[in-house]
């Protein structure tokens, strides 16, 4: 499975979509093997920061002095399962040329569009759709949204992209309206704490909500019996620990669960 996360505005949700959602993503398809994560990003290097991680084999390339059609041609022929996180601005516009002028573009399974709630969001999602579109009339497009504040309803968060479907104010058409029907595929990335915890920890809110809790409940349960608890450095250290892997177990069943579910029907 050969996957490409992309969209030319910056702030979008691009690596923390990439490394949060597609990369365990991929990894379960991958039986619970290594995948190759590709960072392809002059100023950013999102993927240092999961040193930790046994999910991937991260390798970070430099655009500028680069023969960009001979290194993604060799990613993506010379690998079966690859996540290609582009860095926005002219780095897209680079990757999209790059990728129609070799062909290669044909031999990709998924592109995945990250968009914050912003107008322009939208509107460069839109217009990376349509140029994908130009170049290739079959490959698998997904839409990833970023950011959800779950305390809000999510049309009116992403109102320039779904639209005023409600009448609550003008009536206008989303963005979203733009799109073929069978294209019309979205995953939900909503706002949590877990994202910085992960960060800290240097692997994925994924692979926290694999450890194991109730050994850390348990340790916790000792610590509090003992007569010296209250100088003990363990009680905190592990409460935070519980804390965070809690957060995890959540951030999996209400975002990466049915993320993987829509993902599931498009490969």
């Amino acid at each position: 499975m050969k996957i490409i996360t992309i969209n030319s505005k910056g702030g979008v949700g691009k690596s923390t979509t990439s490394m949060q959602i597609i990369a365990p993503f991929l990894y379960q398809l991958n039986g619970k093997q290594k995948v190759k994560f590709a960072e392809l990003d002059d100023e950013n290097q999102d993927s240092t920061t999961f040193s930790g991680s046994d999910l991937i084999e991260a390798q970070q390339i430099q655009i500028t002095g680069t023969d960009l059609d001979s290194k993604l041609l060799d990613l993506i022929i010379d690998n079966d399962n690859i996540i290609i996180d582009v860095g926005g601005n002219k780095t897209t516009t680079f990757v999209i040329e790059s990728l129609s002028n070799t062909g290669i573009i044909n031999a990709l399974d998924l592109i995945v569009i990250p968009l914050g709630d912003g107008e322009q969001d939208a509107s460069n999602a839109i217009k990376l759709y349509n140029w994908i579109r130009e170049l290739n009339n079959d490959i698998k497009i997904i839409f990833a949204l970023s950011r959800i504040d779950p305390s809000m309803d999510l049309e009116m968060q992403f109102f320039d992209f779904f639209g005023d479907k409600q009448g609550r104010i003008d009536d206008r058409p989303g963005l979203i309206d733009k799109i073929n029907l069978a294209d019309q595929n979205i995953i939900k990335v909503r706002n949590s704490d877990i994202i910085k915890y992960s960060r800290a920890f240097g692997i994925t809110a994924y692979e926290l909500s694999e450890i194991d809790i109730i050994e850390v409940k348990e340790k916790m349960k000792q610590a509090l019996t003992k007569k010296e608890k209250k100088d003990d450095p363990r009680i905190k250290k592990l409460a935070y620990r519980q804390t965070v892997l809690n957060k995890a177990a959540d951030y999996r069943q209400t975002v990466l669960e049915p993320a993987f579910e829509v993902l599931r029907t498009l490969v």
